[in-house]
């Protein structure tokens, strides 16, 4: 397999007999090491998503052609994603209300497709939340909210978004409104607020 780093051939040669697991773990950590992180992989020329990755890891490297990454700086690259974050939650908090507004109209196809694209969206930022609490050693459930003198919890958000889901399943609208308006758009806009004091931690690593 030929791997290619930001434009640049055989900076690393792959052993044939590892795993592509193996393989990406390993750039993952050489990558890190050069305080920069990897912001997109091509396989094949198509992108790579965690969930691909997730359905690839055990295939060997010698079964590809070419794996190309793009990387950025490390913590500008954190930092970045973060302040993106505060924006885009409330923005998904928004957009969950109105996937309730429209069910209780009636108007579920429109609903359906607004929820599809946000959850989406949500999927992305908890894969770079992720990702930054593995890079920077972070420990999220160790996150004091001030003002609420409670620990972060990823898992409500979780278990709010699987309710929705057996509401979806079984059909039960009415439910599936109230779990978005009530539940799953309050504690995304709490979000924001965890993700201040994460900013700051990456923050006080980079001093």
């Amino acid at each position: 397999m030929k791997i290619v780093i930001d434009g640049c051939k055989d900076l690393v040669i792959a052993d044939e007999n590892e795993t592509l697991g193996q393989l990406i773990t390993q750039l993952e950590e050489w990558i890190k090491d050069n305080k920069r992180v990897i912001v997109q992989a091509k396989l094949e020329g198509k992108s790579l998503s965690e969930k691909d990755k997730k359905v690839l890891l055990n295939r060997k490297v010698s079964e590809f052609k070419i794996l190309e990454l793009s990387t950025a700086n490390l913590w500008q690259w954190a930092v970045d994603s973060l302040e993106d974050i505060k924006i885009y939650l409330p923005e998904i908090a928004r957009q969950m209300e109105k996937v309730s507004f429209l069910i209780q109209q009636g108007d579920c196809r429109s609903a359906f497709s607004l929820l599809g694209r946000y959850t989406g969206l949500w999927d992305e930022i908890n894969e770079a939340l992720a990702k930054i609490e593995k890079i920077f050693a972070l420990d999220y459930t160790q996150i004091l909210l001030k003002e609420e003198k409670t620990s972060y919890e990823t898992r409500q958000i979780v278990q709010f978004l699987k309710k929705a889901k057996r509401a979806i399943k079984d059909n039960d609208l009415l439910t599936l409104a109230d779990v978005l308006e009530y539940e799953l758009a309050p504690r995304i806009r709490e979000e924001k607020r965890v993700v201040e004091q994460i900013i700051n931690m990456v923050k006080y690593q980079m001093n």
